[in-house]
């Protein structure tokens, strides 16, 4: 955290541009974390609630002339809400129903935003003529307070989910990703915990969609395709969707992975490279890494450090067994 706080002033505006889009998606990562790491959901339709947000921000802040904030504050009343109008009928019906239904939602979103042209620009979008988070007489640029807005909402929502995670709420989850039928035996209302947990994922992606829109000052529907939300799963999955560490490596893939993959393979094939990567990842993961790269290392380094005090007694025994050997 301290690192981050001086980070603006030792990087240029163009570094920290990425840098304020990784921490946005992080943000994101770490909601759908909480889904699929902590309650045993699966969404496929984050990238719609992501782009819900980036509009309901973009939309008053542009046509309407609100300060940044209140967009953002608007973004998450409506996801919230979207989460639960979502997430009610889903879990009614059981099963993999809430899958299905962020697949539908995330396929027709885009689509939504283009018949909507008049509020949402159509095809072309919304764009922000001026930077929104911005303070002339500071001495600092505006990429500058965007990276420190983001990064303070990222740290809100690590501590937020995290306490979460180990309250009462967060024991709930872990019994129903168990079992839920142990769970709804041992008295913990299945549909009711998996309601919140999925209210509190779509909230947070809401507000880093409304974060992310305003750092980049665009919102466009084909910046929340399907593909999209399918890169913010394999984020979570890769990264380690059990960590909030891992959200921050999962972000860091979806920004940086294209800029690798033009740098490597260039032209049309970059996209369909970064689509390869997300699923070969995903794969291997599933496979080799369940709890994905941040959860990888941590058991490394577990292992290491249990292994170098067993070293050391075992030189000491020998050194011991040696000595009473040699002793007259």
């Amino acid at each position: 955290m301290g690192i981050g706080v001086i980070l603006p002033l030792l990087v240029s505006d163009f570094d920290l541009l990425d840098l304020s889009r990784v921490l946005t998606l992080a943000m994101a990562v770490a909601g759908l974390n909480l889904l699929v790491g902590h309650s045993g959901q699966v969404s496929v339709g984050h990238g719609a609630i992501f782009g819900l947000g980036g509009y309901a921000a973009m939309i008053p802040v542009v046509s309407f002339g609100w300060p940044w904030w209140a967009g953002v504050l608007l973004a998450a009343v409506l996801s919230l809400a979207f989460g639960i109008l979502l997430g009610i009928p889903a879990l009614k019906m059981g099963g993999a129903n809430l899958g299905l239904l962020t697949i539908a939602v995330a396929v027709v979103f885009p689509l939504l935003l283009i018949r909507f042209q008049p509020l949402t620009g159509g095809t072309f979008g919304m764009f922000l003529p001026s930077p929104a988070i911005s303070l002339p007489d500071s001495g600092f640029t505006s990429r500058q307070l965007e990276f420190w807005v983001c990064l303070l909402a990222l740290a809100v929502v690590f501590v937020a989910l995290r306490n979460l995670v180990h309250g009462r709420l967060g024991r709930a989850l872990a019994a129903v990703r168990t079992s839920s039928l142990l769970a709804a035996a041992n008295g913990i209302a299945v549909n009711r915990v998996k309601l919140i947990a999925f209210a509190v994922s779509s909230t947070v992606a809401g507000v880093a969609g409304a974060l992310y829109a305003l750092v980049v000052s665009i919102a466009v529907p084909d910046s929340y395709v399907f593909t999209f939300s399918i890169a913010l799963l394999a984020a979570s999955v890769i990264g380690g969707s059990r960590s909030w560490a891992g959200a921050i490596i999962g972000a860091a893939i979806i920004v940086y992975l294209p800029t690798l993959a033009e740098a490597f393979v260039g032209g049309q094939a970059a996209g369909n490279w970064s689509q390869f990567v997300y699923a070969a990842g995903l794969a291997l993961c599933l496979i080799v890494a369940p709890s994905g790269i941040a959860g990888a290392v941590t058991s490394l380094l577990g292992r290491a450090f249990a292994y170098a005090p067993m070293r050391r007694a075992v030189v000491e025994r020998s050194t011991d067994m040696r000595t009473t050997s040699t002793a007259p």
